[in-house]
């Protein structure tokens, strides 16, 4: 971990050792869903109350207020919606703390560059405990596909394979980016390597396929810089032309492996975890909805209990029941806060999309097309880092990477 030297004496920034946690610690010791973040998200959040910063209270509260009141009136179970309201709560509570340090932080480059540091120190601490016994400590094992019963993921000390390779994107989209504007001087292989090999490594097919599309977008957007200048054109026809060679090499030695078994499923329709993901998330937010009401869904905290006996009946799954959830934040969305909630959401999406011009950064832009994506594929509600990506989305936090800038800017 980065340190910073004060007065002689060796001394760990506070910005640096939360951005630490929050991206490697968030929820080690914690019972699966709840993180370090949520618990101290409040505190900070009060700090920016006394400091009179403008946190959108009212219109959370009117908002909140009146899905609880209706969520009240239709019924609901009163323990579950009580600790799902508390989240939520503290889920707004950490974005607001997050939204104003994105905004206000100036040292970000820097911050940036120290977790990839950490991270691909833990990478190569993962990669040597893979070959003893301490492997399932940084690698999260689960059924990989139909047909491949276990397979080993990189996620580090995160839960889940999926949730580190959604934090890792802004990484990525970011130093990708200063690698195409050349304003990466040196190290230009040693960055990419940093950046790319643990995304690969989580084989989050979610997350990836999500950001090749963003970069479709952004290719299309911008074909004729891509295509004219060095910086662009070459990153791009090397990683194509590794990714075409090492295709190649498994269609020839290893037909058979489980990414191409994970692809071929998806494809037929018969992968578990897309469905689950996709479609069948929103066939039971929609019975879940439509069991309270369409236009205002089921309510927070709700959905483990309407849809334990729904997942059941209709998806004959017979496995614990007390984890009921639909992983896809938009699907949520519907299932807990009804075709309202989602009209809400969108409609707020295209006024912040309009009102910070996302389009006049590229690295905004990125991050925009990759949630827009992905909240339609994974994600839930209370998921602190897809609200960052859309905070990166919609906050001007690197200036350098505006598409009106010319000039060359040095990272240090």
């Amino acid at each position: 971990m980065a340190a910073e030297q004060n007065n002689g004496r060796l001394k760990i920034g506070i910005p640096t050792f939360l951005a630490h946690v929050y991206f490697f610690f968030n929820s080690v010791f914690l019972p699966a869903g709840l993180l370090y973040t949520q618990l101290i998200g409040p505190v900070l959040y009060l700090k920016l109350l006394l400091r009179r910063k403008r946190t959108y209270l009212f219109a959370f509260i009117l908002f909140l207020s009146f899905y609880d009141c209706i969520h009240l009136l239709t019924g609901v179970d009163y323990k579950s919606f009580a600790v799902s309201n508390i989240l939520f709560v503290c889920t707004y509570c950490s974005v607001m703390v997050f939204y104003h340090f994105i905004k206000t932080y100036r040292k970000l480059p820097e911050l940036f560059y120290k977790i990839l540091l950490t991270n691909a120190f833990f990478t190569v601490l993962a990669l040597i405990t893979y070959f003893t016994s301490y492997r399932d400590l940084l690698w999260y094992k689960n059924k990989f596909t139909h047909s491949v019963d276990s397979m080993y993921r990189l996620a580090l000390l995160t839960y889940e394979a999926s949730y580190y390779s959604l934090l890792l994107v802004p990484l990525v989209f970011y130093f990708l980016l200063k690698l195409f504007h050349s304003q990466i001087p040196k190290g230009k292989l040693t960055i990419t390597a940093l950046v790319l090999t643990p995304m690969i490594m989580s084989l989050s097919i979610g997350v990836i396929s999500a950001m090749l599309m963003a970069f479709c977008i952004y290719y299309l957007l911008h074909w004729e810089k891509i295509l004219t200048r060095k910086s662009f054109f070459w990153p791009i026809s090397i990683a194509v032309t590794f990714t075409i060679f090492s295709v190649l090499l498994l269609i020839l030695f290893f037909p058979e492996n489980p990414l191409f078994t994970r692809i071929s499923n998806i494809f037929n329709g018969i992968d578990t975890s897309t469905n689950g993901r996709t479609s069948d998330s929103f066939k039971m937010a929609w019975m879940i909805a439509e069991r309270k009401s369409l236009l205002f869904g089921a309510g927070l905290g709700q959905i483990k209990i309407v849809g334990a006996e729904i997942q059941r009946i209709y998806f004959w799954y017979w496995g614990n029941l007390d984890v009921v959830r639909i992983p896809n934040t938009t699907a949520e969305t519907l299932a807990i806060f009804g075709f309202t909630g989602i009209l809400f959401r969108f409609s707020l999406i295209a006024y912040l999309f309009f009102k910070t011009k996302v389009w006049n950064n590229h690295f905004r832009f990125l991050m925009f097309c990759f949630i827009f994506i992905y909240q339609f594929t994974g994600s839930f509600i209370i998921n602190i880092v897809e609200y960052t990506a859309w905070i990166f989305a919609f906050v001007n936090c690197f200036p350098e990477l505006d598409v009106a800038v010319k000039r060359k800017e040095i990272l240090v």
